[in-house]
């Protein structure tokens, strides 16, 4: 197990030669997971290889693992290259655990997977992207619009109440009013 992945670096994931942990990494099948946790809130999930009935729950389960403990999920499928229909039942998966989780994500695919969504996903319901820098466009919107929202118990989502806006006479009466009290 010589051989690891590193995930998101620049615009390409970044495979080489190093001994990564058994926790960021795992093979199964033709097919080699890797995860990196990019910051506090973002996790990146690689694969590389064949998805295929062999491992499409294991990489399921994998990405449930690792996900739960952020809010945005980047997976990277363009070393895919093969995808089998579990991939699709892994993507629903992942899909269901992320809505269930509160986690944004964004899935970057490659050839193989492009084909298999094509006809799993005509409606293009799974939030695929087309390179690394459009998915994370995507989350950061996701991450700007959250921000502005907070859940009130009893009334539910509501829009982050902004502070009142200083007007220019609002900001004349508190001089006048610090200049009458220094004096």
């Amino acid at each position: 197990m010589g051989e690891s992945m590193t995930s998101v670096s620049g615009d390409n994931l970044v495979y080489h030669s190093a001994t990564g942990s058994p926790e960021e990494l795992q093979r199964c099948g033709r097919a080699t997971f890797a995860v990196r946790h990019c910051s506090s809130t973002r996790v990146a999930v690689a694969v590389r290889g064949e998805i295929d009935a062999v491992n499409g729950r294991a990489l399921g389960r994998y990405v449930e693992s690792h996900a739960r403990m952020s809010k945005q999920l980047v997976l990277d499928l363009r070393a895919v290259d093969f995808c089998g229909t579990q991939a699709f039942t892994a993507l629903y998966y992942i899909s269901v655990n992320c809505a269930r989780s509160d986690v944004d994500w964004a899935i970057i695919g490659g050839r193989a997977l492009r084909r298999l969504l094509s006809v799993c996903d005509p409606h293009g319901e799974l939030p695929l992207d087309d390179d690394l820098a459009s998915a994370l466009a995507r989350l950061d919107r996701l991450a700007q619009c959250r921000r502005q929202l907070v859940w009130t118990g009893q009334s539910g989502w509501r829009a982050r109440p902004q502070p009142p806006a200083t007007t220019t006479v609002t900001a004349k009466r508190a001089v006048v009013k610090y200049r009458h009290q220094s004096a």
